[in-house]
């Protein structure tokens, strides 16, 4: 199940979203916390901001994902350590937007599953995985002042495994006997 985002979506039309995921106990998906915007304006509405407003209503009961989660609080990993809810980072949007720089580092840290995206055409204007991955790799390293942070292989895991797992395909998310899988050759000439 899914919708744009708290600010785009009327109230009654999230209570009934939630209803669905509690009926047939499914994950829910959204953009979640991308600019500092989002946040105010959803605390004057309901007097906190997304994630806890959409944890209010029961959204996550069966987890699912947040697309972007750069303006997220302590308590708001919290709530997605505990729903199971994965933040899937879109960097070259968020560049591109200037909406900000997710915390990977922090939310790594805490146990959140972390899985990377593009966006849409209309954030994104060469949606390259690649692209995403080396913006994933070096903003948190900018962030930090660390050039040790986030390094190559978790942001692999990010693409692959940890992509996999924030959208349910838990039967394709490593090349291994039984599994679902695709795979690509790369000609590094």
């Amino acid at each position: 199940l899914g919708f744009h985002a708290e600010y785009t979506t009327k109230r009654e039309i999230l209570e009934e979203i939630a209803r669905l995921a509690k009926k047939y106990h499914a994950p829910v998906y959204s953009h979640l916390a991308e600019t500092e915007k989002e946040v105010r304006e959803c605390e004057k509405r309901y007097g906190m901001g997304p994630v806890k407003f959409l944890d209010s209503i029961g959204m996550y009961e069966h987890g699912g994902g947040g697309f972007h989660g750069i303006w997220m609080d302590d308590e708001d990993i919290e709530i997605c350590r505990k729903k199971n809810v994965s933040i899937v980072t879109n960097p070259s949007s968020n560049v591109k937007l200037a909406s900000g720089v997710a915390d990977l580092c922090t939310l790594h840290e805490q146990g959140i599953n972390l899985g990377i995206g593009t966006d849409g055409p209309a954030s994104n204007n060469a949606l390259d995985m690649f692209r995403e991955m080396y913006l994933a790799s070096t903003l948190p390293k900018l962030d930090k002042m660390d050039a040790s942070v986030m390094d190559a292989n978790k942001v692999l895991h990010m693409a692959t495994v940890g992509s996999a797992h924030a959208m349910g395909l838990d039967d394709c998310d490593v090349l291994a006997s039984g599994k679902q899988a695709d795979i690509i050759m790369i000609d590094l000439k």
